[in-house]
């Protein structure tokens, strides 16, 4: 094993460089807030209002031609009661974790825009109750690769040749050149980043599942979703290798071979939409 990359390490660099600040002091929390009861709109919007930029890209969302209200939306609370939580939380992670994935890597952007949907789509299709919260994590699966890029962009650099040059998927290259993989440091970044386990725990294990763990079901979706959006897109990088799907995950999401064909050829005959942002 070499470059070894521990937690401790990522924690004094997530500490020591404000990248993140807005995810830590406004994405965070609204992420954490749906999972605590008696959590209101007045609640949300506070966290919303300390930050002008946020407000300000909510309510010309809210004012455009995209929702076509017929009045003009003039408050953050009211364009949450419009909107609702899903919409918010997928503007406010455009507004952080997203924009920075756009500008490090556009190619890592559009899968994770792929995997969110594919992993709505599945979730529906094994009857979840919150698809939209799959979806989101959806998007967050691969951010341990920003975290690679941005903090070990030396180490990082070498990793697609490494990966070409033995045949392997870029998280067992990972784990062979760090120690660790994309999935792991990324549940260590949104865990310090204090979001909630069912979150940081499918994020983690998307690519080392196991059917044992409390979240599995959830981490079975993101695991079936990132395979799917690597084998079906066809205007991928040549060099990245589609990991192996676990089985035991199909399993779990109670998906026959049968199953698996026609998922695929819905996924494949699926139009991906952008983002709110």
């Amino acid at each position: 094993m070499r470059g070894t990359i521990d937690r401790e390490m990522v924690k004094r660099l997530l500490v020591s460089r404000k990248n993140f600040e807005k995810v830590r002091t406004i994405a965070a929390p609204i992420l954490a807030m749906e999972n605590r009861p008696n959590t209101s709109i007045r609640d949300l919007a506070a966290i919303i209002e300390t930050d002008r930029e946020l407000s300000n890209r909510i309510l010309k969302i809210t004012n455009s031609g995209f929702y076509s209200f017929r009045q003009k939306i003039e408050s953050v609370p009211h364009a949450i009661a419009l909107l609702g939580w899903n919409a918010i939380k997928m503007i406010t992670l455009g507004s952080s974790l997203l924009t920075r994935m756009s500008a490090t890597d556009r190619r890592l952007f559009n899968h994770s825009m792929r995997t969110a949907q594919i992993a709505r789509f599945l979730a529906t299709e094994a009857n979840f109750y919150k698809v939209e919260e799959i979806a989101v994590v959806g998007l967050l699966h691969d951010f341990g690769k920003v975290i690679f890029e941005l903090f070990f962009p030396e180490k990082y650099a070498r990793l697609r040749q490494y990966a070409v040059d033995h045949g392997l998927p870029s998280h067992v290259a990972e784990r062979e050149l760090f120690g660790i993989d994309h999935g792991e440091l990324g549940g260590w970044t949104l865990e310090e980043w204090e979001l909630p386990e069912n979150i940081t725990d499918s994020v983690t294990l998307h690519h080392a599942f196991d059917r044992n763990t409390y979240h599995a079901r959830k981490t079975a979706v993101i695991h079936v979703a990132d395979v799917f959006a690597f084998a079906t897109d066809y205007r991928g990088p040549v060099w990245e290798k589609v990991p192996e799907l676990a089985l035991e995950a199909l399993e779990v999401l109670r998906f026959s071979e049968s199953d698996l064909r026609d998922l695929l050829i819905a996924i494949m005959k699926m139009r991906f939409d952008p983002i709110i942002m």
